[in-house]
């Protein structure tokens, strides 16, 4: 009863219209939150629950579903083929705990599409059977098995971009700073309202704590199971805010969502990787909710911003290229 009655207690007046019925609609259907199952039974249902997310999915010119290790285990992975480029997004999906490359299969399908480039999906493992640092363990594995497998795929391993969501976007913002403490190529990171500080609370987690998809509750829950291997959130791989050095990484796309809890430290990133001299677009979506990359049936936005993450997307590329040509 008081979960019911914070959410009608919530100003949701700002939202897009599409967000606002949705979660109207999630309102009235009710049911348990996340945090009151297991994590396996919280897992089962989003498999359903994200899938439906979205709707007619986008046809690719091949998919092929591959394995990559990592460690001693084997990796889901699934590759979205765009005839005629090499160019190449490496995703990961968002979740720590929830989530697999079925799940967001929809939007990859549009983003490979939107950026005219080939998708790498990869399924990380998930705390709490394996906490921190696996799915990180795991996200570097793909990165570096890019690199030795890429040309036998047809793939440009030398300019890749990292992209993810939530939970896949602070993956994706740890590998980049890994990837250049390793001296691997990237061609840029696009980070779709990224965790970015598990250490403490901000005014959007604050503001935005129950009644806008995801719930302050929730992030608490994931971070307990996703630091259960006794991890500390202040771990800059937990925590890419809180990273030392964040100067030279690759150039960045940064969304936020402006009705999220991690609306703030989203912003904060954006903020530092600015001050730490990076190339950065930071973009924050008005009238939006967490999760919104991937809710393609509740209105228009989702494929607006895939798209406009393909056009970041072609235009870095083509930058790329042309400095290459110029042999700058």
């Amino acid at each position: 009863m008081e979960r019911q009655e914070n959410r009608s207690r919530v100003d949701r007046s700002r939202l897009l219209p599409e967000y606002r019925t949705l979660l109207e609609e999630q309102d009235a259907l009710g049911g348990p939150a996340m945090e009151t199952l297991t994590p396996q039974q919280a897992r089962a249902a989003s498999e359903t629950r994200l899938a439906l997310h979205w709707g007619a999915k986008d046809v690719v010119s091949g998919i092929e579903d591959l394995e990559i290790p990592s460690g001693d285990v084997r990796l889901k992975a699934r590759l979205y083929r765009v005839a005629g480029t090499a160019r190449t997004i490496l995703f990961f999906h968002g979740g720590w705990m929830v989530g697999t490359i079925e799940t967001h299969d929809g939007p990859v399908r549009s983003l490979a599409k939107a950026a005219h480039a080939n998708v790498l999906s990869v399924e990380y493992r998930k705390a709490p059977e394996a906490p921190f640092p696996a799915a990180c363990e795991d996200s570097e594995a793909a990165l570096l098995w890019l690199q030795g497998n890429g040309g036998a795929l047809a793939l440009d391993a030398g300019k890749v971009i990292l992209a993810g969501d939530s939970a896949g976007a602070s993956l994706c913002a740890s590998l980049a700073i890994r990837a250049r403490d390793l001296a691997i190529p990237l061609a840029g990171q696009v980070l779709i309202y990224p965790a970015t500080d598990l250490s403490g609370v901000t005014g959007s987690r604050q503001k935005f704590a129950s009644g806008f998809s995801l719930q302050q509750s929730t992030m608490i829950w994931f971070a307990e199971h996703y630091l259960s291997g006794g991890m500390l959130p202040s771990d800059p791989r937990v925590s890419p805010l809180l990273a030392s050095d964040l100067s030279r990484l690759a150039p960045t796309l940064l969304i936020t969502a402006d009705h999220d809890p991690l609306r703030d430290e989203g912003r904060a990133y954006a903020q530092r990787l600015i001050a730490a001299g990076n190339d950065v677009c930071y973009e924050e979506w008005q009238g939006t909710i967490h999760g919104f990359f991937i809710m393609d049936r509740a209105g228009k936005t989702a494929r607006k911003l895939i798209g406009r993450i393909g056009e970041w997307a072609k235009s870095l590329w083509d930058r790329h290229d042309d400095g290459e040509r110029s042999g700058g």
